[in-house]
C-alpha cells in the first residue's frame, strides 16, 4: 500500500494546482500553521479535572499542548467543511453529511500538535512545521477531490488518504496507549478515534450511509473491547499500537471488503494471513 502510495502522490500533486478553492486552500493553511506557530508562545498553567465516576475519583490532567491540539483539530475540522463546502458536486452528496470529511483533517491536527511537541530542537520543530503545511495540503486537496467519486483523480487520492488514516490511527493509538490511564478514558478515546477513522475509510464503498455507520460502530466497539482488555497487559506503548492497528487495518477491511460486495473466502483467508504475519513479526521483535 505504501509504495502506491508513493505512485499516486507523485500522480496527484499535479492535480494540486487545478483545484477551484485552492485560495481558501491556502488560508485554510496558513492559519493551521499560524496556531502551531502561537504554542510556542503561549504557556498555559496544567489543570487537573477531577470527577466521580461509580463513585471512584478521576483525574484527567488539561495541558497547554492538549488544549492547543483540541483547538488545532478544530480549526482542521471546520475549515475542511467550509472548503468541501466548496466543491460543485456538494449538493449532491448532501451537505449534512460532510461530517465525514472532518475526521481525518482534525485528528491528524492532534497528532501534529502532539508529535511538534516532542521536537527536540528548534531546527527539527522548523522542519515539521514546514512538513505539515505540505501534508495538510495534500489532504485537504484530497477531501476536496473525493466529493466527486467520478473525478480524474478520485482513486489516488481516496488510496492517499486511506494510507494516512492508517498512519494516524497508529500514531493516536500509540499516545492513547501511553497515558496509561483508566480503562474509562483509553477506551472511550480509542472507541471514539476508531469510529471516526472507520467511517472515513468506509463511507466512499457504500452508497447507503446507514450500513457504513453501522459498520463503522462495529469495528469502534471491537476496537475498544480489546483496548479494555490490552489495559491488563504488560507491553510497550508501540506494541500496544501496532496491536490496535493491526485489529483495526483487518477489521475495517473485511468491512469495506463487505460493503462492496466482494467478501469471500480468498479475502478472509488474505486478512488472516496479514494477522498471522503481523502477530509473529510483534512477537519476534516485540518493540
Amino acid at each position: 500500500m505504501v509504495l502506491r502510495a508513493v505512485q499516486s502522490l507523485a500522480m496527484f500533486e499535479r492535480h494540486l494546482a487545478q483545484i477551484p478553492g485552492r485560495q481558501r486552500l491556502s488560508i485554510l493553511i496558513g492559519m493551521i500553521l499560524l496556531s502551531l506557530v502561537l504554542t510556542q508562545f503561549i504557556e498555559l498553567p496544567t489543570r487537573t479535572l477531577a470527577v466521580s465516576v461509580f463513585g471512584s475519583p478521576l483525574g484527567v490532567d488539561l495541558s497547554s499542548e492538549w488544549l492547543m491540539a483540541v483547538l488545532l483539530a478544530g480549526l482542521a475540522c471546520t475549515g475542511t467543511d467550509a472548503l468541501v463546502r466548496t466543491h460543485p458536486h456538494a449538493r449532491q452528496v448532501g451537505l449534512s453529511h460532510t461530517f465525514v470529511y472532518w475526521a481525518l483533517p482534525g485528528l491528524l491536527g492532534l497528532v501534529i500538535a502532539q508529535l511538534l511537541a516532542l521536537a527536540p530542537t528548534r531546527a527539527i520543530w522548523v522542519a515539521g512545521l514546514a512538513g505539515t503545511g505540505s501534508l495538510f495540503a495534500v489532504v485537504l486537496t484530497a477531501e476536496y477531490t473525493t466529493v466527486d467519486p467520478l473525478a480524474p483523480a478520485y482513486s489516488q487520492a481516496r488510496l492517499l488518504l486511506n494510507t494516512i488514516a492508517y498512519a494516524v490511527a497508529f500514531a493516536l493509538f500509540v499516545i492513547v496507549y501511553e497515558t496509561r490511564s483508566r480503562s474509562l478514558i483509553t477506551v472511550t478515546a480509542t472507541l471514539t478515534i476508531s469510529f471516526a477513522l472507520a467511517l472515513d475509510l468506509l463511507w466512499s464503498s457504500s452508497a447507503n450511509a446507514g450500513r457504513s455507520d453501522t459498520l463503522a460502530g462495529a469495528v469502534a466497539l471491537i476496537l475498544g473491547e480489546c483496548s479494555w482488555a490490552m489495559n491488563y497487559w504488560q507491553i510497550s506503548s508501540w506494541s500496544g499500537g501496532i496491536v490496535l492497528l493491526l485489529i483495526f487495518y483487518v477489521m475495517t477491511g473485511i468491512a469495506a471488503q463487505h460493503l462492496q460486495g466482494r467478501l469471500n473466502r480468498h479475502v478472509l483467508i488474505e486478512f488472516a494471513i496479514v494477522a498471522i504475519v503481523g502477530t509473529a513479526v510483534l512477537i519476534v521483535f516485540h518493540p
